[in-house]
């Protein structure tokens, strides 16, 4: 049997009742075989502490307590640690032998990943942390080689060789020293400063974004370069890469990712939420009378004040102030008015108050917030005589067109809604839907 090496160990090597079968990977802290324990008899997976970080006291200290407290955690999203020991000058520890990919490997050979895909992963490796760090132990390397993907699906977080202890004291956790790996290390890891439970949730945004991009978010030329642009530069846009996912993602992903611990979630639940509010979920698409209603009621709310705008008109023109500039003044407020409460409400609340009534929602086809652009299309199909109303001078001669184009595009709606299975020409046209929000569901992102 050949003696405990930097780089390879020979198969049949012992390591306390541990017996190497073959090498798995390699990275910064050292290297990973799949071993036998021949105690249990049962296949594990051994992480050999590198010689040159065995030989830093502080280190193996460090290593052997934060193992000790990664090994009292139990989830089914974590693997398990069993040992920690040595042999002669190796230092190592024993983990659960996890039979899948890492998601690095899974996306180098699969591609980027669909949102609901992503979501399901994500939030898989979230809980695996949340009872990490429930358990006292901060991660400080979540990547996407350190998240393994079982054949059922199943994610497991592994290697916490650089693992912290929520509990240990400053100096002993290495402190002023910068540990992690460069593409997925937060602002403080990289400054050196104390990592916190939002240090692993800045490395899960980055890992997310790895999904849903297929490439990392900060990959330099240099060292310098990439932690550089982990301390300063913004996370890149994921809307060229894919304009169909929901424009909340975005604003999510920043949360996750924002610079300052401070300003990221702080807990795995918090995260959790944030990415529950992005995954695409089933749609109950709203039946033609309560949608019928619910516009009745909108038309009405957007009635009031055009009719308020009208009746300032008639006014000004009993008082002889009438005049075709302000025909077209009363036309583009009242067009106006109708967008931005159409486009406002639906954009903020996710509809009017007669949607609201009745517990509908204007939403993307894969349930999450429209953009702006669609819910502006929606309103000029829905109200055509938008349009009309803002040319100058045509209140008055072209009443019965603006009530004809009106009442065409109500109908036409209703036709649309039986023939497209409950969908309108304009939920068609613009990719959107109006849905049933049930009470427990999430509010579209």
């Amino acid at each position: 049997m050949s003696s405990p090496d930097d780089s390879t160990l020979s198969a049949g090597t012992m390591l306390a009742h541990y017996r190497v079968e073959t090498q798995l990977g390699q990275g910064a802290m050292g290297t990973v075989y799949r071993a036998h324990d021949t105690s249990l008899e049962r296949p594990v997976a051994v992480k050999v502490l590198h010689r040159r970080v065995a030989e830093e006291p502080e280190i193996v200290r460090r290593f052997q307590r934060e193992a000790r407290a990664a090994a009292r955690v139990n989830h089914p999203n974590l693997t398990h640690v069993y040992f920690v020991g040595s042999n002669e000058s190796a230092r190592f520890f024993v983990m659960e032998y996890v039979p899948g990919k890492s998601l690095f490997e899974y996306v180098e050979a699969s591609g980027r990943l669909d949102l609901d895909e992503a979501v399901d992963i994500l939030v898989q490796a979230a809980r695996g942390l949340a009872a990490a760090h429930e358990g006292g132990v901060i991660h400080r390397d979540v990547k996407p080689s350190n998240l393994m993907l079982l054949p059922n699906g199943t994610v497991k977080v592994t290697d916490f060789g650089l693992a912290k202890s929520l509990t240990g004291d400053v100096d002993a956790t290495g402190a002023g020293r910068i540990m992690g790996t460069p593409r997925y290390m937060s602002p403080e890891q990289c400054r050196g400063d104390v990592a916190t439970e939002a240090t692993d949730c800045y490395s899960l945004g980055l890992v997310a974004y790895f999904l849903l991009s297929g490439h990392h978010a900060f990959d330099g030329e240099s060292l310098g370069k990439v932690i550089n642009d982990q301390m300063n530069e913004p996370l890149p846009s994921l809307e060229e890469i894919d304009p169909d996912l929901p424009p909340g993602l975005e604003t999510v992903l920043g949360k996750l990712c924002a610079k300052a611990a401070s300003e990221r979630p702080q807990t795995m639940a918090e995260v959790i939420q944030l990415l529950e509010s992005v995954r695409p979920r089933a749609l109950f698409l709203a039946p033609l009378a309560t949608r019928a209603t619910a516009l009745a009621i909108d038309l009405l709310a957007v009635g009031v004040p055009c009719l308020v705008i009208g009746l300032i008109v008639v006014i000004l023109e009993k008082q002889g102030l009438h005049s075709g500039f302000l025909d077209w003044v009363s036309g583009s407020v009242i067009a106006a008015t109708l967008v931005l409460l159409s486009i406002g409400a639906e954009w903020r609340f996710g509809g009017l108050p007669g949607k609201l009534a009745f517990g509908l929602r204007v939403v993307r086809e894969d349930g999450n917030r429209p953009s702006l652009m669609a819910l502006l299309a929606r309103a000029m199909l829905r109200l055509p005589a938008i349009a009309i109303w803002a040319v100058p001078g045509v209140l008055g001669p072209v009443v019965l067109l603006i009530l004809g184009l009106q009442i065409l595009a109500f109908l036409s709606g209703g036709v649309c809604y039986f023939v497209l299975n409950r969908l309108t020409l304009s939920d068609v046209l613009t990719h959107t839907r109006v849905v049933l929000h049930r009470d427990g569901d999430p509010e579209p992102a």
